[in-house]
């Protein structure tokens, strides 16, 4: 079945499948961003020289809008870092310690590796779990 862009953005706002769709116009057509993620939802790329943006669709949020960002690092030790981490939640059940073997060649580097080990271990952790859920929000 062939639509045109906006025939299939309404589709994909109210959520029906465009699986077997065909978009006659998708790469003559500029596309606003809320649109392209709505099809992207649906399985349908837009290129990206196709999507546009305007500050008119962003809605004012208060929680991040009245909040004065700072683009100054944190300044933390690593205790303050493991600290930090321990009190950020964890999801799904218990933690079960996992071994990953790694190699690197140079011993220098193995060797700060092996001395930082548990520092690594928190933060590897926490990366691959990041690494996961982008995995999962990509394939869904």
């Amino acid at each position: 079945m062939k639509v045109k862009v906006e025939q299939a953005i309404e589709m994909a706002r109210n959520n029906e499948s465009l699986k077997g769709v065909t978009i006659e116009d998708l790469n003559d057509t500029q596309i606003r961003a809320a649109d392209a993620l709505a099809l992207a939802e649906q399985g349908i790329l837009v290129p990206e020289q196709n999507i546009y943006y305007s500050d008119k669709d962003i809605a004012y949020d208060p929680d991040f809008d009245d909040i004065e960002w700072s683009k100054e690092p944190l300044k933390m030790t690593w205790e303050e870092k493991m600290q930090l981490a321990e009190k950020m939640p964890t999801y799904g059940g218990s933690e079960e310690e996992i071994s990953v073997k790694i190699k690197i060649a140079d011993g220098e580097i193995r060797q700060w590796v092996n001395e930082h080990a548990d520092k690594m271990g928190q933060i590897l952790g926490n990366f691959i779990v990041d690494i996961y859920k982008a995995n999962r929000i990509i394939k869904d």
